[in-house]
């Protein structure tokens, strides 16, 4: 009998992924977008990227989602590189906050009705900052939003089963220290998880909190992909790069073992996200994302053999997943349909587009070339030369896992994937 390619089992393992998801009760996706380069404070510089950031969460979420809601102000460059955006797009105020909550709630409380799951991502990209009372807090264009706030009017009145809230704030403690040394190590987790606890998130389980914080504003943004660096890698993870086990989903688990691995070479610890993710305790095992639930993308499938550091540029320059890939086993992303891409690795790149939904591109079969486009960043960037540097995959997995002393998931998946 002939041995099933790999372009059959990327596909076997999406068809199965998306029959599983059948039988449970359908989940309804919704996506709340906050991005602000402008601080509350006159100390705090403007960011250059935060837009961009949200402008990208808003394409990666649009294909999984019923509806996605942007608060932002995008400027000129990323007006041109999103054209059209900005008419969907309402400023960052509490105003227009509590407008789309409002109405995202009517139509989760309806899903729920219907007996359907709908499912929040809130997501949060900006600056931070921690009031001399303690009260941590995120800037909108006309004030902070509290951490009070956040709990009495985002989380404690919300209609979805499961909110998933992802901040990724610069210059920030939101949720994790006083101002001063940031904590590093065990002493970081555990003033993060001591704040949690103070502000009873326990008395939601229905959420998983995915965040990080810098102290240093110019290694939280990075030139040459026009975004922070932690958004960066957490997109790429739901891309699918985060897929350990073949499934076809990233949960809570495998996001953190995939950030662990691309920062885990960058020796400058100002260029380390300080990174908290927890599932939430009504599911640990809830996925983040699943790569069969939107019918609309198409997928580029990296089979066995080829490994290292790898990234899908599309047609504008944009950097949409980066990862550094394993040699033993396959692994798919989805990628937006419609769009010219190349994938490049250090001095070269192989060209292709996905034209329709559901496409398969075999990474294999690429022709490669020499790389037409100079890589951007002073040859001393520690970004450009460290982060990705470590191969992600199984092992990495299973080693990272062990060191915190917890039972990887199970890999059952393995076989689908694996010849």
């Amino acid at each position: 009998m002939r041995k099933p390619s790999h372009r059959t089992l990327a596909l076997g393992v999406l068809l199965l992924a998306g029959t599983a998801a059948s039988a449970a009760p359908e989940q309804v996706h919704y996506a709340l977008i906050v991005a602000s380069n402008t601080g509350t404070e006159p100390s705090q510089a403007p960011l250059r990227y935060a837009d961009d950031d949200g402008a990208r969460y808003y394409e990666l979420f649009a294909p999984r989602s019923r509806e996605v809601v942007l608060l932002s102000v995008l400027d000129a460059e990323t007006q041109a590189l999103h054209p059209g955006l900005a008419a969907r797009t309402r400023a960052p105020t509490h105003a227009a906050l509590w407008d789309a909550l409002a109405r995202l709630n009517g139509r989760m409380a309806e899903d729920r009705a219907k007996g359907a799951v709908p499912v929040l991502s809130f997501v949060f990209v900006g600056h931070g900052k921690r009031g001399a009372a303690g009260e941590g807090s995120v800037s909108l264009l006309d004030g902070p939003l509290t951490r009070t706030e956040l709990y009495a009017r985002v989380l404690a009145p919300s209609k979805a089963s499961f909110l998933q809230l992802i901040v990724d704030a610069c210059d920030s403690y939101f949720f994790v220290h006083s101002r001063g040394a940031l904590p590093v190590g065990p002493a970081y987790a555990d003033a993060v998880k001591g704040l949690l606890g103070n502000r009873e998130l326990e008395r939601f389980p229905q959420v998983g909190v995915v965040l990080s914080t810098s102290s240093e504003q110019e290694s939280h943004e990075w030139s040459a992909i026009r975004s922070g660096v932690f958004s960066h890698m957490v997109r790429s993870a739901l891309s699918g790069a985060g897929d350990v086990n073949g499934d076809g989903k990233v949960d809570y688990a495998e996001l953190r073992a995939f950030v662990a691995a691309a920062s885990q070479g960058m020796d400058d610890v100002r260029g380390q996200p300080r990174v908290y993710i927890q599932p939430p305790a009504l599911d640990r095992a809830f996925a983040l994302t699943d790569l069969a639930s939107a019918a609309s993308l198409g997928y580029l499938l990296v089979p066995t053999g080829v490994a290292g550091r790898l990234w899908v540029e599309d047609a504008r320059g944009i950097r949409v997943v980066e990862l550094h890939k394993e040699r033993e086993r396959p692994l798919v992303v989805s990628l937006p349909v419609g769009r010219g891409y190349y994938l490049r690795a250090s001095g070269r790149e192989a060209s292709f587009a996905i034209t329709r939904a559901s496409e398969v591109v075999d990474a294999g079969g690429l022709r490669w070339s020499d790389a037409s486009v100079a890589a951007r960043g002073a040859v001393q960037d520690a970004l450009r030369d460290k982060l990705f540097s470590v191969p992600f995959g199984p092992r990495f997995y299973r080693g990272y896992m062990a060191s915190l002393g917890i039972t990887p998931s199970s890999d059952e998946a393995d076989a689908v994937l694996v010849p």
